[in-house]
């Protein structure tokens, strides 16, 4: 399979077409929704596991760290 590159550098023309600007502009949307989605859970944890016993004194236990991240690990599914 072509890479997006190599698709456009052997038809340069496919940028002019309006389907082909809509299709590109529609993949930009949905990449950046999951990039978000994708950042925000990595924040959840990192702020989960920073704040538990195992990095800060008097934290949450690793136990309640690990039940709260599967929690919303797999309602998101």
């Amino acid at each position: 399979m072509k890479t997006v590159t190599e698709i456009f550098a052997t038809n340069p023309d496919l940028l002019n077409q309006p389907e082909v600007k809509e299709l590109i502009e529609q993949f930009r949307v949905q990449f950046n929704s999951v990039k978000k989605k994708h950042m925000d859970y990595w924040d959840k944890v990192t702020t989960l596991t920073m704040s538990s016993e195992l990095f800060f004194i008097e934290g949450a236990t690793c136990k309640k760290v690990v039940e709260e991240i599967n929690h919303f690990s797999f309602d998101m599914i």
